[in-house]
């Protein structure tokens, strides 16, 4: 099942557990008794639209993580740097993949072309981050890394960390640990 339906489906079950809940409440507090088709009404404008919508809105950015495109993303507030990735055995994208597969959700990759796409996990609070790694060489890897909401300053900043956390989880900084607690404050 995609990212984006499963996240669709998320929202409507968490709506929906709060509507029942209001629902019942009202029923034991007042005694008031609902029409099942005014109540499916009721949730399907309240509960079934709103999250149809706000997923709608974010659909491009979230199917293009799971998507077979190879080409490098063009969205709004992404981030992009090279590294030099120095790789421990003859199959470098092998260690990348697994590299990035310990730290976050691995959601495309193709070995033959050197792509990889992951993200962070999405939360109530966050979208979360899309990443895209390309091995240009042996030894240059191409990170591309996005928010899924990119007008959030939170987002924005959620990006350039993420960015530097790419850098080490791939081995390929110094002293990160300084860098992203200098960063974080």
């Amino acid at each position: 099942m995609r990212f984006t339906v499963r996240l669709y489906l998320y929202w409507v079950s968490v709506l929906f557990t709060f509507f029942v809940g209001v629902v019942l409440v009202v029923y034991l507090l007042w005694g008031t008794k609902g029409n099942l088709l005014q109540l499916g009404l009721v949730f399907f404008i309240v509960g079934i639209i709103p999250p149809a919508i706000i997923t709608l809105f974010f659909a491009k950015r979230l199917d293009y993580m799971e998507s077979d495109d190879l080409a490098p993303p063009s969205f709004s507030g992404q981030k992009m740097e090279r590294f030099h990735f120095k790789g421990r055995t003859q199959q470098p994208f092998d260690e990348v993949l697994q590299r990035i597969d310990r730290q976050w959700i691995i959601s495309y990759s193709n070995r033959k072309e050197g792509v990889l796409k992951f993200r962070t996990d999405a939360r109530m609070a966050a979208w979360g981050l899309g990443g895209y790694v390309k091995m240009e060489d042996k030894e240059t890897v191409l990170v591309i890394v996005y928010p899924v909401q990119h007008r959030s300053q939170r987002e924005k900043q959620m990006v350039d960390q993420l960015l530097l956390l790419v850098k080490s989880v791939l081995g390929c900084g110094d002293n990160i640990q300084f860098i992203l607690a200098a960063h974080s404050t």
